[in-house]
């Protein structure tokens, strides 16, 4: 399917849906643009012709969105091509220098979710993202890096530098991305993800506390905490009125296990239930409270209280 027809009926899902009332029933948005992710990557329409004379030509779409989920660990290198759609934010100086950090997510042809706080960074302002990178510094891997421009950065209307409510943003690439098993989006979530039991971070920040970035993309699996943030995180400079439950998710680790700096930005993911090639972005990471400290969860920005801000900056695209 074009790109361009695409966009046309992720437009008419957005008008159809954009009075929905955020709730538990998935949103028919995130739905079908996942699926139509799944297919452009995973489905391809292949022509069978029998040997004999006048035989008719016939189709058969070949799926190959399958496999199983390997075991995540505390630090685990990622596969290659397991999360394509993970994003590094960065500011290339002029002399062509990069300094990459934060993390993001790919969740369109031209669009990047990330922490607003991002977009404020002492490194300088973010003007490139990397795609379909596996490992810094090697061009052995089993990956397709690609620089992109930006065109725009766009934090939500709510944002407050320093503080981390709203903590959610979107830079708009200077180009479309061609979806291959390298790079293309994750889905958007079809919860709220307070019943979920676990969730998948992956970033290249510090594997434990005051140690550097690892060159490695890596996964680490965490838990969901519910509401145990309301009395863990206190009242701060970032967060003055504490955690705020209905923006923002409570994810930590029972063991030493958690996301570090250098993660700002990147996704905390789902498996898709029904999908085992596509993950969901259930949320951002944003103000980690400490770095690999048991059982102390951190509070990261809950993606789905943003859906309907986040569709109609999609809807903007295809405009």
């Amino acid at each position: 399917m074009a790109m361009q027809s695409l966009e046309l009926i992720l437009l008419l899902v957005f008008s159809l849906s954009s009075s929905l009332v955020q709730g538990q029933n998935p949103d028919p948005f995130a739905q079908l643009a996942c699926t139509k992710f799944k297919q452009i990557v995973f489905e391809e329409r292949v022509a069978i012709s029998f040997f004999f004379t006048d035989a008719p030509i016939t189709y058969e779409t070949v799926d190959s969105c399958h496999g199983s989920r390997p075991l995540i660990v505390d630090g685990t290198p990622a596969e290659p091509k397991e999360f394509p759609f993970a994003a590094r934010l960065g500011h290339r100086k002029t002399n062509n220098e990069i300094k990459w950090f934060c993390g993001g997510t790919l969740i369109s042809n031209r669009l990047v979710l990330t922490a607003a706080h991002c977009f404020f960074s002492e490194h300088g302002e973010v003007n490139v993202v990397r795609l379909g990178e596996l490992e810094f510094d090697t061009d052995t891997d089993d990956a397709e890096p690609e620089d992109f421009g930006v065109l725009a950065l766009k934090a939500h209307p709510g944002f407050e530098n320093p503080q981390l409510y709203n903590d959610i943003g979107i830079v708009q690439l200077d180009r479309e991305v061609k979806f291959n098993r390298y790079k293309h989006p994750a889905c958007l979530p079809f919860d709220d993800g307070e019943q979920h039991e676990s969730f998948i971070a992956i970033g290249w920040g510090q594997k434990k506390f005051a140690q550097k970035e690892s060159k490695k993309l890596l996964k680490v699996q965490l838990q969901g905490y519910k509401d145990r943030c309301v009395s863990s995180v206190d009242a701060n400079d970032e967060l003055p009125n504490g955690y705020e439950p209905k923006s923002q998710l409570c994810i930590g680790s029972r063991d030493n296990k958690d996301t570090c700096n250098g993660d700002s930005g990147g996704p905390v993911l789902a498996y898709h239930k029904d999908l085992a090639c596509m993950y969901h972005v259930m949320g951002i990471t944003s103000a980690g409270i400490t770095c690999s400290t048991p059982d102390i969860p951190s509070a990261y920005t809950r993606v789905h209280y943003f859906l309907n801000w986040i569709k109609g900056e999609l809807a903007k695209q295809t405009q």
